[in-house]
């Protein structure tokens, strides 16, 4: 939470420092950037740049973005001052880079301006063309556990059809409602302070898109910095192994917790595993738009692109980069390349739910190792208290009511990436399985 008195004080005073907030949006580049940013942290400091960090790196912008935007289920609290504290102590500018800020209501938007004062505020918000950004963004919510089909998913969001449930329109516009977050920035800080910055078409080199975020921060030798790329920073699934987990989803619906999901599902299974296998296949296997959908999507981003010209931001590139390219001679592939047997699913999910069945990080393991040794009365245990902890929030919530945790798209980082706010133990090979299924002496240590 903002120390609202703080922010008082530090509003009133004046101040030469600059903090570059990026803001995403999400699948433009941001996990390049971020690592960028990352591995040359002591370099930016030379150049009189701080990029904020803690001992566990990037985990201070995550805790500090979940802490001032007082997402619903999921508190941090002290996350947010920490990092404005270390931005303060700091003579020269700061970077934030966090996509989870696109998300802020007005309210909140205004609210985090404040929360930097007496530093000026200049928002970056990278973007990308639709066509780019729809199976990018269909594959990372079906690394969230949901079930939409590639085609359902379009249909739902060009409006085509109503096959896929609304909940998928309504998250891929919150994420991607280019013109709706610019303005709410473009409210909170002035249009004047607003960059958006585009992600060059395919094939430039990723150096392009550093080039231009230099640009806006005041580096003027981008070149000096490694912007080398590793598995984490240029990572796709395939369409089949994305329509594998798709159907591990259905398989594994409702029959773990969203806790052990995004643990062994998200971060051990598609994160890890399905990764190690991603190679020059996953090239030619990505799902692609219909023709029909794809005149829909440049009608939008036409549309998208003259709003923008008008609201008087400043552009690095060039808004016409988020017109799509021509669509391809032929029909969009619509099926993936690789069908896995049906019983390939079920032998997969059936591992996952053995396995958070058995992991001592869980919190039902956590409540069976404090009196509670039935499995079931355990997970009532932890129901019942995640029930009261939501009630609570109910009663003291002043945050964005439609915005929850299940709205953060975290599904592309690994668990080096993150806290134990959500995880429990950052930490998967933490206990190994014995012949009875049981921890061994290691993963019991660590539960303790």
């Amino acid at each position: 939470m903002i120390d609202e008195a703080a922010t008082r004080d530090r509003t009133s005073a004046q101040s030469d420092q600059t903090v570059y907030l990026h803001i995403g949006t999400m699948k433009t580049g941001t996990s390049f950037l971020q690592h960028v940013l990352l591995r040359n942290a002591e370099l930016l400091e030379a150049d009189g740049v701080r990029y904020p960090l803690d001992g566990r790196g990037w985990a201070l912008q995550v805790r500090a973005a979940r802490d001032v935007l007082d997402i619903k289920g999921m508190p941090t609290q002290g996350g947010w001052d920490a990092m404005v504290d270390q931005i303060h102590a700091w003579p020269g500018h700061s970077v934030v880079s966090m996509e989870f800020y696109s998300l802020a209501s007005p309210v909140r938007a205004k609210k985090v301006a404040a929360g930097l004062a007496p530093s000026r505020v200049e928002v970056i918000i990278t973007a990308r063309d639709l066509v780019r950004v729809i199976p990018s963004a269909w594959q990372s919510m079906i690394k969230q556990g949901h079930p939409w089909a590639f085609p359902d998913f379009v249909d739902s969001i060009t409006g085509e059809s109503h096959s896929a449930a609304n909940d998928a329109h309504r998250r891929f516009w919150r994420h991607h409602d280019l013109v709706g977050i610019t303005r709410r920035w473009a409210a909170a800080v002035g249009a004047e302070n607003v960059h958006i910055v585009t992600v060059p078409p395919s094939g430039a080199p990723p150096s392009t898109l550093w080039e231009r975020f230099c640009s806006v921060i005041g580096l003027d030798h981008p070149e000096r910095y490694d912007v080398s790329q590793d598995r984490r920073s240029n990572f796709s699934l395939s369409y089949s192994d994305s329509e594998l987990m798709r159907q591990i989803n259905i398989a594994l619906r409702d029959e773990i917790g969203r806790v052990a999901y995004k643990r062994w599902a998200t971060r051990y299974f598609a994160n890890r595993v399905l990764r190690a296998s991603a190679g020059e296949r996953t090239a030619h296997d990505r799902p692609g738009l219909t023709p029909a959908a794809h005149d829909w999507a440049v009608h939008r981003s036409q549309e998208m692109i003259d709003t923008l010209d008008d609201l008087g931001v400043h552009v690095v590139g060039d808004l016409a980069e988020l017109m799509p390219a021509r669509a391809p001679a032929g029909d969009a592939p619509t099926e993936p390349m690789t069908v896995y047997p049906e019983g390939a699913v079920h032998v997969i999910a059936a591992l996952i739910r053995r396995i958070a069945e058995v992991d001592p990080q869980l919190p039902e393991r956590k409540a069976m190792s404090a009196g509670l040794q039935d499995q079931d009365e355990a997970a009532d245990a932890v129901a019942a208290r995640e029930a009261d902890d939501e009630a609570a929030a109910d009663e003291t919530y002043d945050g964005d009511p439609d915005l929850d945790d299940t709205d953060l798209d975290d599904s592309d980082l690994d668990d080096t990436d993150l806290d134990d706010t959500n995880l429990g133990d950052a930490d998967l090979g933490d206990f190994t399985l014995t012949s009875d299924d049981a921890p061994s002496a290691a993963g019991r240590g660590a539960a303790s």
